[in-house]
């Protein structure tokens, strides 16, 4: 088992990628995950699909970061994160987090604090298709 796993995969995320079984190990008592998910809707606006880009290297390298910033939370803590880019409709998965940890306070944080810095400095950007025919260039993952 891989301790750390961090992945810009193309495309949505396939469905292996969702489940934290990989993490199951005696001395973690804790997993906790999140699963981002297209949605068919932004700011009263219908979503028909998006597409997502990002400077690959650098994404990368921060997920790496990300997951050594969160093992303050258990310094013996596995992560997993995934985020797909390209061609996505809504109900697709796009992000994928999971972490292992003793204790599940732990596990919720560090899982809560990777998807907020994902969310806030992942160099990701999406372009929204919204139903009327336009679309909007956005920062996010």
């Amino acid at each position: 088992m891989s301790r750390h796993v961090h992945r810009i995969i193309d495309g949505p995320l396939p469905t292996a990628l969702l489940t934290p079984a990989a993490l199951t190990a005696p001395e973690h008592g804790a997993i906790a995950s999140f699963i981002g998910v297209v949605r068919n809707h932004h700011n009263g606006r219908g979503v028909t699909h998006l597409v997502y880009d990002c400077y690959r290297p650098m994404a990368e390298k921060l997920l790496a970061d990300l997951i050594a910033e969160a093992m303050r939370f258990d310094a013996d803590l596995i992560a997993h994160v995934h985020h797909g880019i390209g061609h996505m409709i809504p109900g697709q998965p796009s992000v994928a987090i999971h972490v292992a940890t003793a204790h599940r306070v732990a596990a919720f944080d560090a899982c809560r604090h990777l998807i907020e810095r994902i969310k806030e400095d992942l160099p990701v950007w999406k372009q929204e298709f919204y139903d009327d025919g336009t679309s909007l260039w956005l920062k996010g993952s």
